[in-house]
């Protein structure tokens, strides 16, 4: 957040955010990269809740703290929670 934070406008256009994020080869690269992990993240938590027999509002969860905070904080909570259930 504090990267984001140093250019507010960004934030507020949608346009101009994905134009700054797919700005160049290198941010391009981190982009997808992160797009493709976080997709598959989805998928699994996905199948593993189903699997497990929790409530899909927790994928909603892992999907907002992805978004707000980053997929850093959100597929660590999610192994946590996933062993705690499995034990």
């Amino acid at each position: 957040w504090y990267w984001l934070l140093q250019d507010p406008t960004a934030l507020l256009s949608p346009s101009l955010f994905l134009q700054r994020t797919f700005a160049n080869n290198i941010s391009t690269t981190w982009a997808n990269d992160l797009v493709i992990s976080a997709i598959v993240f989805f998928c699994f938590a996905w199948t593993e809740l189903k699997r497990l027999r929790v409530s899909r509002l927790w994928l909603m969860m892992y999907v907002g703290l992805t978004f707000g905070v980053g997929l850093c904080c959100s597929l660590p909570l999610f192994l946590y929670h996933r062993e705690q259930r499995l034990e």
